[in-house]
Formats: C-alpha cells, sequence, structure tokens
C-alpha cells in the first residue's frame, strides 16, 4: 500500500513536468497545445513573457486542464533558460478523483526532478492519505519525504496515523523510514528509531507479520512465516510454529499456476507434542507424539475435453483432524481419502478413470476397500443411423483392493437400446439392457466368475405447466412444471453366490416406482437488463412398489409382506432474496416411522442480518444441530454466535460468540469459543482479539 501511494504521487508528479515541458515549446498566448494525447489548455488572469529572462509568468486563477487531469494555483513560472517551474499558491492537481495539494511546488523541468512544499496526496478509491513538509524527486525511481504522514483515515485528526521524520523510497525496491511512530487520534502510542521494508507491486520473498496467539491447552503461541517469491507463477511458504506448552511446529505451502485452469498446491505440516501437552489427554488413543499432515491439489486441463484432477491426503493418526482441523467438516470427518483422476470427453462418448485410497477415521479397518483404479467408458444415448431406436452404453473396469479380505478384478459390459415414443403430451420410453459382469478375484487362491442379466425398464411421463404474469419488472413471469411419472424395472433373478465381496450384488426386480416433480422458475432481468434463469423452488416426492414382494408367499413365522419402499420426499426453495432452504425426507410406511431428516435454511434481509440452520437426523445414529446467527446491532456493530450441539450425545460440540466493530478506516474482532473434551483431547476455551488498520495491516491475540 505505501507503493502505490508514492507510486500514484509520481504518476501525477510526472503529469506535472511533462505538462510544462510540452508547455514551453510555445510563445503564443493564451496557451494551447495539441500533444499526441490530449490537449492541453492554460487560462489564468494574467499571461506574461519577459524576453530578457525568457520567463513566462501566469497569475491569478490559474487553470491547466488535460483530460481529466487540472492544475489550479494562484501564481505558475517557467524559466526556458534554466529549464526550471514552480507554482505556488493553493497549488491543486486533480487525476481523476484523486487529489494532489500543496503550497508550492518546484520542478527541474530538464532533469524531471523536485520538491512539493507542505504537499498532501488523497486516492479516493484507496481513501488513502500521504502528507509531507517536502515530497522530494532524487531520481527516476527515489523520492525522499520528509516529516511526513499516512492514513486510510479522513479528518484533521484522523483515528490513526504512521509518521516518520523522513523516508527514502526507491520504486521497487525498499523504503527507510527515520523516526517511525504509529498515532491514535495525534497521541503516538508505538515509536521506531528506524523501520526498513520492501515497496514493490510485484510479489517480494521475506518475513511474514508473527500471529501472537493463546489458549490455556496449548499455552502462548508464535506463528512465524517466510514467504519466497520464487517466480511469477510460482511462490512457497515456510512455517515455523512455536508453543509454551504443546511444542514446536513446522511446515511448507508450495503454490504453482500453469494456466488459468490449471494449478496446484502443496502443503506439508508437521508438529512434535510435548509431554506436558500429552498428558492433557484422557485418551491418546494412536495418537504419537509426531503429528503431521500432507495435502496435495492440482488440476492440468490440456483442453475443455481432456483433464486431470488429483488429491492427495495423509495424516499421521486418525485423531489428526479432531484435534487439528480448522473448520466444523474437518473436525467431523469420519473418512478421507486421496484420489487421481483422468477425464477425456468426445461428442457421443466420455472415459473417466480414478484410483482412489480411503483411510477410516473411526476404527482400524483393514478391509476398507480401495480403488486402484476404476475406469468408466459411457456411450450417451444417440440415434441408431437414421432409425428411431437408441444407443447407449455403460462399461468399466476395476481393480478392488483391501489389505485384509478378497481383491480382485471387475469388467462390467452393459449396452443399452430404447425407443422414445411421444403422443401428444405423454411420452413412452421403453429401454432394454443385456449386461455381462466378469470377476477375477483372489483370496489364497484365484478365482473366475461371470455374471449374465439383463433387464427392461419403461418410462412414461407428461409434462403440465402454466405460465403466470407477476407484474414485476425483475421477474416479469413465472413458469409452474408439473411432470407426473411412473418406471416400470424388471430384473430376473439369477445365481449371484459366487459374486465376491467387493462387488454387490444387482437385486431382482419387479417394481413399479411412481413420483411427482414440481418445478417454479422464472427469467430474472438484472438492471442491465441481462436475463437469466433462477428455479425458485423444486419439489419432488417418490416410491416404489415391488411386484415380487408383493407376490411373494408369506409362511408362519416368516416376515410379513411389505411392498411398499420407503417414501423419499425433496424441497428446494431458493428466492432472490432472504430465503434459501433445503428439505430431504425418507419415511418407511411399513413401520410407520421416519428414517431420516436433513433440513438446512439460511434466513437473511436487507440490514445484512444472517440465520444459517442445519439438522441432520437418522433414526438411532445421528441427531445434530448446527447454527450461526449474525445480528447487526448498529450500522458499524456486528454480533454472532455459533453453536454445534448433538442431541444424541446431549453435548455441546463447540459453541462460538463474536463482536465485530467497523469504523471508517480500522475495525476490531473479538470472539470467544469453547469446545468440550471429545475423543481424549482436553476441553479448550480461546479468546481472540484481532485490530485491522484498513489499507495496511492486521495485528491480534488469541
Amino acid at each position: 500500500m505505501i507503493y502505490f501511494i508514492i507510486s500514484s504521487a509520481s504518476t501525477l508528479l510526472f503529469f506535472f513536468f511533462a505538462l510544462f515541458t510540452s508547455a514551453l515549446a510555445q510563445v503564443s498566448l493564451p496557451l494551447q497545445i495539441d500533444t499526441s494525447g490530449d490537449p492541453i489548455q492554460m487560462q489564468a488572469d494574467h499571461i506574461s513573457y519577459d524576453r530578457a529572462l525568457n520567463l513566462y509568468v501566469a497569475e491569478g486563477k490559474v487553470e491547466i486542464l488535460q483530460g481529466n487531469r487540472k492544475l489550479t494555483a494562484d501564481r505558475v513560472l517557467l524559466n526556458a533558460r534554466t529549464n526550471e517551474a514552480e507554482a505556488a499558491g493553493n497549488v491543486v492537481l486533480l487525476q481523476g478523483e484523486d487529489v494532489l495539494s500543496s503550497e508550492r511546488m518546484k520542478i527541474d523541468l530538464e532533469a524531471n526532478l523536485g520538491i512539493i512544499i507542505k504537499g498532501s496526496l488523497f486516492l479516493k478509491k484507496q481513501n488513502f492519505y500521504l502528507r509531507g513538509e517536502e515530497i522530494e524527486r532524487l531520481g527516476e525511481e527515489t523520492y525522499r519525504v520528509r516529516r511526513g504522514s499516512f492514513t486510510a483515515c479522513d479528518g484533521e485528526w484522523p483515528a490513526w496515523r504512521f509518521t516518520g521524520r523522513e523516508t527514502l523510497v526507491t520504486l521497487e525496491e525498499y523504503a527507510s523510514v527515520w523516526g517511525a511512530t504509529f498515532q491514535v487520534k495525534n497521541f503516538p502510542l508505538l515509536y521506531s528509531p528506524y523501520l526498513f521494508f520492501p515497496v514493490k507491486t510485484k510479489r517480494q520473498s521475506g518475513l511474514l507479520i508473527p500471529r501472537i496467539s493463546y489458549s490455556e491447552t496449548s499455552g502462548v503461541e508464535v506463528a512465524n512465516a517466510y514467504f519466497w517469491a520464487i517466480a511469477p507463477n510460482r511462490d512457497a511458504t515456510f512455517y515455523l510454529d512455536l508453543a509454551s506448552i504443546k511444542g514446536v511446529g513446522e511446515g511448507i505451502e508450495y503454490r504453482y499456476v500453469r494456466s488459468k485452469e490449471s494449478a496446484g498446491i502443496f502443503y506439508g505440516y508437521h508438529t512434535r507434542e510435548w509431554a506436558q501437552y500429552r498428558e492433557k489427554r484422557t485418551d491418546q488413543l494412536d495418537r504419537k507424539p509426531d503429528r503431521w499432515q500432507v495435502d496435495l491439489q492440482y488440476e492440468e486441463y490440456f483442453n475443455q475435453n481432456f483433464f486431470a484432477k488429483t488429491k492427495i491426503r495423509e495424516l499421521s493418526d486418525r485423531q489428526y483432524f479432531k484435534d487439528y482441523g480448522q473448520t466444523y467438516e474437518e473436525r467431523g470427518s469420519e473418512q478421507v481419502y486421496s484420489f487421481l483422476s483422468i477425464t477425456k470427453i468426445w461428442e457421443r462418448f466420455s472415459l473417466f478413470g480414478e484410483v482412489r485410497q480411503t483411510v477410516d477415521l473411526r476404527r482400524d479397518d483393514k478391509s476398507t476397500l480401495q480403488n486402484f483404479p476404476v475406469m468408466n467408458f459411457m456411450g450417451i444415448r444417440q440415434q441408431i443411423l437414421n432409425s428411431p431406436f437408441y444407443f447407449g452404453l455403460d462399461s468399466s473396469y476395476g481393480y478392488f483392493w483391501r489389505e485384509q479380505g478378497i481383491t480382485g478384478h471387475r469388467l462390467d459390459l452393459h449396452p443399452r437400446a430404447s425407443l422414445p415414443l411421444r403422443w401428444k403430451i405423454f411420452e413412452i420410453t421403453p429401454d432394454l439392457g443385456v449386461r455381462e459382469t466378469i470377476y477375477r478375484s483372489r483370496n489364497g487362491a484365484e478365482e473366475s466368475h461371470s455374471r449374465k442379466l439383463w433387464d427392461f425398464k419403461t418410462t412414461m411421463a407428461t409434462e403440465i405447466y402454466r405460465i403466470f404474469e407477476t407484474g414485476s419488472k425483475d421477474v416479469p413471469r413465472w413458469k409452474h412444471l408439473v411432470r407426473p411419472e411412473i418406471v416400470y424395472t424388471y430384473i430376473p433373478d439369477v445365481d449371484q453366490r459366487q459374486i465376491p465381496d467387493y462387488d454387490t450384488p444387482v437385486p431382482k426386480t419387479n417394481a413399479i416406482t411412481y413420483g411427482i416433480t414440481q418445478r417454479l422458475t422464472g427469467k430474472v432481468f438484472d438492471n442491465a437488463g441481462k436475463s437469466r434463469y433462477h428455479e425458485f423452488a423444486y419439489f419432488k416426492l417418490s416410491q416404489s412398489y415391488d411386484l415380487f414382494e408383493a407376490n411373494r408367499r408369506v409362511s408362519p413365522g416368516s416376515e410379513p409382506s411389505r411392498p411398499f419402499s420407503v417414501i423419499r420426499g425433496e424441497l428446494r426453495v431458493h428466492t432472490l432474496k432472504y430465503l434459501k432452504a433445503e428439505k430431504v425426507t425418507t419415511y418407511d410406511p411399513n413401520q410407520n416411522r421416519f428414517l431420516t431428516f436433513y433440513t438446512s435454511a439460511e434466513l437473511t434481509d436487507l440490514r445484512g442480518d444472517r440465520l444459517n440452520l442445519e439438522y441432520t437426523w437418522a433414526n438411532g445414529t445421528q441427531d445434530q444441530i448446527n447454527a450461526s446467527l449474525k445480528v447487526k446491532i448498529m450500522p458499524a456493530l456486528d454480533g454472532s454466535y455459533g453453536i454445534r450441539y448433538s442431541r444424541l450425545d446431549s453435548q455441546t460440540l463447540e459453541s462460538l460468540y463474536g463482536l465485530h466493530y467497523r469504523h471508517q478506516c480500522w475495525s476490531v474482532e473479538m470472539s470467544y469459543s469453547e469446545r468440550p473434551s471429545i475423543a481424549g483431547q482436553p476441553a479448550e476455551k480461546k479468546a481472540m482479539v484481532m485490530l485491522t488498520l484498513m489499507g495496511v495491516t492486521s495485528v491480534g491475540k488469541q
């Protein structure tokens, strides 16, 4: 930010130098010069020329214009013999919304050097002020500011500012400040006899500001980092963290960008926990003193139809995210996975291949199945020559491995033929597929098996819609679409006793699935007249009826016939403002009970208040509420509250309270959080205060 201020000041000064250099080429009055850019115009109450001294003098309401630049002063002198110029008295230089003002400017036009006396620069976009008794240009890229200050605060007595007795700045290099102070309301709080810092627009290597924090479990922590600007498209950050109770941690983060779509990040971190910290845990489980994490994410787009993605994540132990996770999702993770995938898309076919490794964080399960690899070759439904028939293909190959248990290969071929038919508003699509799956498995000895079956499916549906005029300029019409649908599926019963357990048997099916889908969409226009389609509401209700189960002979003591499947309902509502909600529910009519609930909602208002709710329930296994609330207490003051609560365990998993106050040029954020003892990790209470000076830096204590 300091560089930007000085750089903008140099731009305005250079304009002043160039403007008067062009003016010397003219002798006629009034002065109006056409350059290669915008024309330059000068006017004043009085303009004179002294031939003996070769001196131009403009006095009284001097005004010089060029494009969006404007210079005004009480008096301007141009010495053609010495190539020196001076503007005095209420000197103001405007460029766009930026303002440079001073009592006097002295300029050497030949060397493009000069001094601004008692000057100030205001940058509108950044709302930044730079003031100095003298701002002197010593060279093409070097400036000296004597008795200067800078701030992002308005007013003669800004809320905060930095001052310096003398500052020497070389653009794209460094700045030196002698006698630096930090002041609040003109009261000095901090002083340094000398400061040295980079003033570059490009990234540069160097130490970052340390982060200081405190918690009752870790003690005082100091997080240090060094940034290395390797190249324009590559950089790295090295971490060294010291904690008085926990121990020492070190890490590295490397970032690489090859193109707009292709980029990658590598992150590695290691910490060695000291004995006094480990003694706080009631259960170490599989935790060792050395805890570490390795993450690699990369995407490479060879073109839009051919790309590769990878995500590699390794942890020292299964408790790592419970202790060191940065988000709710990480701390509640039940699995972590790594994968490498390649995708190739043609006009009618696609190929997707993936290698995936999964780690169960709940327990040490050596039977967790790994995909090394799985490949899918798909053919989208396409017309066969000019006939009314269509052809599609689902095929895959996979090698499935586990540390303990059956491993092996699977090749699956599943071509399909369909005949779409339409009669008025009704559509009927019969679909026939044949499928063969070949297995070669190993569990001590190798075995080969195959499975052959066929399936038949018919879809019958219709779509009914109506257009509603709303009278609104933003959304003039709504479209309400209703799609009832019936699908009949038949898969015969085949012997699958020899199917290895790394695959799922295909159940025999003779079922009718029926459901109804409703959509409410609208064409939304913005202020510029551009339009887009928006789905305001979506609702789907579906269930199946199993004919095999309905005709099953029920003998004494056997389970009763239950042909009706679970009812699944989905509801999504997304207004343009105020509300975004989702609800997914499953209900078992056979046992007359709900099986799962998932509800999420986000409520907002025009003030900026926001309420987020999430409720997840699964019969007997999960019952959790996540909520966060942000309230605008005053225009500049926000209050926040967040909670994660397990109703199943009758325990609060995490709670957070916060206040955020924003001033015109600074803000302060305070928060307090509590986490109970989970999985042997001791309970933790943490307080944080973060002060931000707009456009400069953030300092805080945690």
